[in-house]
């Protein structure tokens, strides 16, 4: 769990502002990309970026179906099979460039609208296996615009994240992969003194890594190595 970093609910005006200003500087990006560069490889191994840009845009619609699933009384997974996620990026990605921003930008906004209509936030849904208030799923949302708009490859880097934000999803960040059956025991240490730690699972107690909040999350996230923080040659963390 984090000790600096609020509940999802507590959290959620800041959140939200945080996601409208997130998507609003991915699209800013994503609008100056060539039909050509589209078709490049982004920051994650095998993954051109107009397939990244179809997974944010399909992750929207999957969030989207949750909630509307959940204001209706119905449990609604976030994809239906790993195939059909496959097949719609697969879709999305053989798409020009204005197409592509097309569809980033009605997702994003089609979301932002069902998010509109919640007015319970702590209004329980399924999410991965696991009932959550439905305010995680806009943490969440924020992490996957944050980190993908990094993994895009088109010059934001972790450097460049706002430092708000990268405190909230790296409080998401731990709370997930506290989660892992596998999770390392880690006590997440910024430089202004700020923690975040995971459950020890021994005696032996947590692992302390230090650096500032945006190179722990691409640290955790696996986009950065181990030496862009301290203390963590030997530390495996399971994906999140």
């Amino acid at each position: 769990m984090s000790t600096d970093t609020p509940g999802p609910v507590a959290a959620l005006p800041e959140v939200r502002h945080a996601l409208r200003t997130a998507t609003h500087d991915l699209l800013g990006d994503t609008i100056q990309v060539s039909d050509d560069d589209w078709g490049g490889p982004s920051g994650l191994p095998g993954w051109t970026r107009a397939e990244l840009a179809a997974h944010i845009a399909r992750h929207a619609d999957a969030v989207r179906g949750v909630i509307e699933g959940a204001l209706r009384g119905e449990d609604v997974p976030l994809y239906p099979t790993p195939e059909a996620r496959e097949s719609a990026i697969r879709a999305g990605a053989g798409r020009d460039g204005l197409a592509i921003q097309e569809d980033l930008d009605a997702s994003s906004s089609a979301l932002e609208d069902t998010f509109d209509r919640i007015h319970d936030w702590t209004m329980p849904v399924l999410f991965r296996g696991t009932r959550v208030p439905v305010a995680a799923l806009a943490l969440g949302r924020l992490a996957e615009v944050a980190i993908h708009h990094i993994d895009l490859a088109i010059g934001a880097g972790f450097g460049d994240l706002d430092p708000d934000v990268a405190v909230l999803v790296l409080g998401w960040a731990v709370e997930r992969i506290g989660s892992k059956p596998d999770a390392p025991a880690l006590r997440l240490v910024a430089p202004d003194g700020r923690e975040w730690t995971t459950p020890a699972v021994d005696d032996a107690g947590p692992t302390q890594v230090s650096a500032d909040p945006a190179q722990l999350l691409g640290w955790l996230a696996g986009r950065l190595p181990a030496d862009a923080v301290s203390g963590a040659d030997g530390v495996v963390v399971p994906s999140w």
